[in-house]
């Protein structure tokens, strides 16, 4: 299997102009964009810094850890990638700029966000993905029921003032949540926007409701649209998918098909697959069709209950609750206990609608699963 690491050793020394942006360097920005860069990446367009100086700014920081802990579900390989992207001639006189990141209890908002411009000027902009954090996992299901989360806002705002500093065409991408954001706004971007926007790169992202393919707008965007998922896709079969989008191979299975560093390349492409399996087109049929037969409000009462559940384990992030399984998971089921039996039952047939390779694979599943 060739990998992202593969892909730099055969076309690292090509520069952008000997060969066009690909998906495969779509994946690698939405990727490094997981790492914390705030004091590293300006928060506004002017100020610009190259790539190979801001892996040397992040590997001398003397928080390089903390801001390199991503938690389990983002890969310990992704600095590693920003370091060989840093030292190849391909991504050398890329600058980064306008790093944005919000984290807001409140609003359930997860969001952060990097411009990365081309030496033709060219902008990419790279949306992050959910990460290891209860309020991001939250925010992802709060798609099933809210018609704009407050990221897509965030997204939308972002990118409408990058056209305005840049003045240039835009590639916008992003993996999990992240490919999310970047397809919701090219549709729902200022037309005079989505004009410039050259390609759109959704990267395993869940999708949306079944009208949101029929606007205009979608129509519009559609030809410029990358949608990939691997074989065994999990998070890209939560909500409706678009008619045309690719499959491709990857490693492992259930969600660590997820993780960008298990997919295979092949040249400037990704190694194709036939089909999504057959686990992931039951797990998409079975979810869609509970959560189409839910009214809005039943669909946030649940949620609101689920997410109760879980912060009674008094930790944010998810890492933390598999780690303290046992004290996590009594709170959780005390919590659990005191609901009523419709919730209860609700939540926990929910959790059985899963298959069991995915119930073994997700920690939370797996620890709620004990109650029952």
């Amino acid at each position: 299997m060739a990998d992202l690491f593969d892909y730099l050793d055969w076309r690292g020394d090509l520069t952008f102009e000997q060969a066009p942006f690909c998906k495969i360097d779509g994946i690698i920005l939405a990727q490094v964009i997981y790492i914390n860069y705030t004091g590293l990446v300006s928060p506004d367009f002017k100020s610009q810094i190259e790539i190979p100086r801001l892996w040397e700014s992040l590997k001398s920081a003397r928080d390089f850890t903390v801001r390199c802990d991503m938690g389990p579900m983002v890969s310990t390989h992704t600095p590693e990638l920003l370091e060989r992207i840093s030292r190849s001639a391909r991504f050398a006189g890329v600058k980064a700029c306008a790093y944005s990141e919000l984290f807001d209890r409140q609003k359930n908002e997860q969001f952060a966000a990097v411009s990365f411009v081309l030496p033709d000027k060219t902008c990419v902009i790279a949306f992050r993905g959910t990460d290891d954090t209860v309020i991001g996992w939250r925010e992802n299901f709060n798609l099933g029921y809210m018609p704009e989360i407050p990221s897509q806002v965030q997204a939308l705002d972002y990118v409408s003032e990058a056209y305005k500093a840049l003045k240039t065409k835009l590639i916008l991408a992003g993996h999990s949540k992240g490919g999310n954001l970047a397809l919701h706004t090219a549709v729902f971007a200022d037309p005079k926007i989505r004009k410039n926007i050259s390609a759109v790169y959704d990267f395993d992202g869940p999708g949306f409701s079944s009208d949101f393919y029929q606007k205009p707008e979608f129509l519009e965007i559609k030809d410029r649209l990358y949608v990939i998922y691997p074989e065994q896709s999990i998070v890209g079969m939560i909500f409706h998918r678009p008619s045309h989008f690719e499959v491709i191979k990857s490693e492992s299975f259930a969600v660590y098909q997820h993780d960008p560093f298990n997919w295979h390349v092949l040249g400037a492409d990704f190694e194709k697959a036939n089909d999504i399996c057959r686990e992931s087109k039951f797990f998409h049929k079975s979810l869609n069709h509970w959560i189409e037969t839910m009214s809005i409000e039943e669909k946030e009462k649940f949620i609101s209950s689920l997410f109760d559940v879980i912060k009674a384990a008094e930790y944010d992030r998810f890492s933390a609750i598999a780690k303290n399984g046992l004290s996590a998971s009594a709170r959780m089921i005390k919590k659990l206990g005191k609901m009523d039996k419709e919730m209860r039952d609700a939540i926990f047939n929910s959790i059985h609608e899963l298959s069991d390779v995915v119930r073994a694979e997700i920690p939370l599943l797996r620890l709620l699963n004990k109650g029952n």
